[in-house]
């Protein structure tokens, strides 16, 4: 991740994003949270209200205050996300793009993906993380935080090149 992502901070705890996306991986992940807390995190869709389950994640198990109202969406996504993908779906050494790449994802459908204008991205982000859940891959997940949560132009342009950069550098020939 390059450094300018990797400084991203989540703004309502002052923590770094991948420290924050590690921890709800792990939380999320581990034996002892709750099946019925996973399956409600996983089987929300974004036209639903977002579901208890994600409150009490975010206030039992991170401890912490809830996000900004703004990002709650996106942090909801990215629960869903990891919920989606099982224990092992956060891989910190496989980006993003790599596994896109590896799983036969489209051209155009990265295309789409990475040119999507807000209100669209997370909807296709979420059909991207159900593409590589039926695969059954992995990825870095503070890729997709960062490519859900980044409002910046500039930073959103630097994240869509090293997402391309990885889809192509491991992208099979045919």
């Amino acid at each position: 991740m390059t450094e300018a992502l990797s400084e991203v901070t989540d703004t309502a705890t002052g923590s770094s994003l991948g420290a924050r996306v590690a921890q709800m991986a792990a939380i999320i992940g581990a034996e002892h949270y709750p099946n019925g807390e996973r399956a409600a995190l996983r089987r929300w869709s974004l036209e639903q209200p977002i579901p208890l389950a994600f409150y009490r994640l975010w206030l039992r198990h991170l401890g912490d205050d809830l996000p900004p109202e703004f990002q709650t969406p996106a942090w909801m996504t990215i629960a869903w996300g990891l919920a989606t993908l099982g224990k092992e779906g956060h891989d910190p050494r496989r980006p993003l793009g790599q596994a896109l790449a590896e799983s036969q994802f489209s051209e155009g459908r990265l295309e789409q993906l990475l040119s999507a204008p807000e209100d669209v991205r997370p909807d296709l982000f979420m059909s991207a993380v159900r593409f590589l859940a039926a695969k059954g891959e992995r990825f870095d997940w503070r890729d997709g935080a960062a490519f859900l949560l980044t409002q910046d132009n500039e930073q959103r342009q630097r994240l869509n090149h090293r997402i391309a950069a990885a889809f192509y550098r491991h992208q099979t020939q045919n």
